[in-house]
């Protein structure tokens, strides 16, 4: 896997960040890259995890029930002001605007991006700014804008 792969359209620089840079070779694997159902893993050598990250549809606004799903992370750390976003450590998630693909989910209209690290050598500034690296880039999708 490329550090500038489609699947994690962030900064090159957010990704050093929060992936090992030891020679062994990492690996994606994506579930699914469809916007509000996004569920893409990376691996780094012989299948240790080293991330994941998620796009889903919720009917719920509330991002602290969402950070809560995350398996690898106690997210009632940080919480941004407008109370949109929650990190910790070792993940976090974020809702974001997709008035695009939103039209296509009236009873699930809220969409949410989460990610974990799993490796826990990785400080919270880390999973913070891969997680609005990435919310950002999943808004300013085609998905969400509608445009190419």
């Amino acid at each position: 896997m490329r550090r500038n792969d489609r699947f994690f359209p962030v900064p090159p620089s957010v990704l050093d960040l929060v992936l090992p840079d030891d020679g062994r070779t990492l690996t994606m694997e994506a579930l699914s890259t469809e916007v509000g159902r996004i569920h893409c893993e990376v691996f780094v050598g012989d299948e240790d995890p080293a991330l994941g990250v998620f796009s889903e549809w919720k009917d719920d606004p509330s991002v602290r029930r969402v950070a809560l799903s995350n398996p690898y992370a106690d997210l009632a750390e940080y919480e941004s002001d407008d109370g949109t976003c929650m990190w910790s450590e070792w993940g976090g998630a974020q809702r974001i605007s997709c008035p695009v693909a939103a039209e296509d989910h009236p009873d699930l209209n809220r969409l949410f991006v989460r990610v974990t690290i799993v490796d826990r050598s990785f400080e919270d500034a880390a999973a913070r700014e891969l997680l609005l690296a990435y919310g950002t880039a999943v808004a300013a999708s085609p998905g969400c804008t509608g445009r190419a």
